[in-house]
């Protein structure tokens, strides 16, 4: 009866996992030499359920030969103590880390279910376009559009530069500086994920923004799912710390700096990704961020000309590179004068009969 009850227990567990988690689930059961008989027949009736569970396994199989073939011996044998000290295999089986104590696979399971750990596994098998690499650059005053080489779709901002690395096995964007726009092309097979700062951005098929200004990070989610998480360089803190990770939905806005904690609030991400239609949004900001941020795209630079008129505050939809535009409108909503300055530039300038110390 016990049995029985632990054997449901498990089915439930399982039914909650990844096609990948429960792959890694019974790969390092077996790794472990921890299988019973009635274990060797769950794992029988899962394997066979359907092609997605038997491509699971295999691709956790072939993740772990690649791993060895990759990892440097003195970090391997670090990574086994990690694996030895463990501990005993939790009651409830949780998501996203696997592991059997006293067994290097432990390894395997957290390697899988972070995917990101195959970096140079290969399949011979996989036709040649699903691995390539590149460089993409656009100027300070440059956009551009390019389809990268799985169908995904990328607006490029002013001054950026991401480079992308795709194997058979994962797609992985690295974004240097600047900010761009990604509508991933559906491959569940291939996870899509954009490294940024010290964070790591996965989706698959689904569309949002990453911001890089300085160390600065800013995600916006404008539809489906993406996960962020620390991008951790060391194997062996990949298996023995717990990165920092939370999902975003549609409408948020997450904002994050080097070492410290992310913050996530609800965005239009609608507006706050409009640039790359050619429009600009603004809540409720200072008019000296917003005009920074206007002058980036425009050869003719708005200039306050007074310094208590920075801190008033603007909010609305704006098309980029129409200064002039820009200024007709802000004369509208603020206590906001308009002239030519001496080198053609639009200086704004509180009315005479305006106070703004309040």
């Amino acid at each position: 009866m016990n049995t029985r009850r632990s054997n449901d227990k498990r089915r439930q567990e399982l039914a909650a996992m990844t096609p990948l988690e429960a792959a890694s689930y019974w790969f390092v059961r077996q790794d472990a030499q921890a299988m019973t008989p009635g274990d060797h027949d769950e794992f029988e009736h899962w394997l066979l359920a359907n092609e997605t569970n038997r491509d699971a396994y295999q691709r956790t199989a072939a993740m772990w030969q690649g791993i060895e073939s990759t990892v440097e011996g003195g970090e391997l044998r670090a990574l086994r103590v990690a694996a030895l000290a463990a501990g005993p295999e939790p009651k409830v089986w949780p998501r996203a880390v696997a592991v059997a104590g006293g067994t290097l696979a432990a390894v395997v399971a957290i390697a899988t279910l972070t995917w990101h750990l195959a970096v140079g596994v290969r399949d011979p098998s996989v036709t040649p376009d699903l691995a390539s690499a590149g460089q993409y650059v656009t100027g300070q005053k440059q956009q551009s559009s390019v389809a990268l080489p799985d169908g995904s779709q990328v607006a490029m901002n002013l001054d950026t530069d991401f480079r992308i690395d795709f194997t058979p096995q994962r797609r992985e964007v690295r974004l240097l500086k600047g900010q761009a726009f990604f509508e991933v092309a559906k491959d569940p097979k291939r996870p899509f994920v954009v490294i940024a700062a010290d964070r790591r951005i996965e989706a698959l098929g689904t569309k949002f923004d990453v911001k890089l200004s300085g160390e600065r990070l800013e995600v916006v989610l404008l539809e489906g799912r993406v996960s962020v998480e620390r991008d951790e360089r060391s194997l062996l803190k990949k298996i023995t710390q717990r990165t920092e990770r939370v999902e975003l939905r549609p409408d948020q806005r997450l904002v994050a700096a080097p070492g410290e904690s992310a913050s996530i609030g609800a965005t239009k991400a609608a507006q706050a990704t409009s640039w790359h239609e050619g429009w600009i949004a603004f809540e409720d900001e200072s008019l000296e961020r917003a005009i920074a941020e206007l002058n980036r795209y425009s050869d003719v630079p708005l200039v306050i000309a007074d310094d208590a008129a920075r801190t008033l505050r603007v909010s609305g939809v704006f098309r980029i590179g129409q200064p002039d535009r820009f200024a007709a409108i802000i004369q509208e909503l603020l206590p906001l004068s308009v002239r030519r300055g001496e080198q053609g530039e639009m200086v704004l300038a509180l009315k005479d009969d305006v106070d703004v110390a309040r």
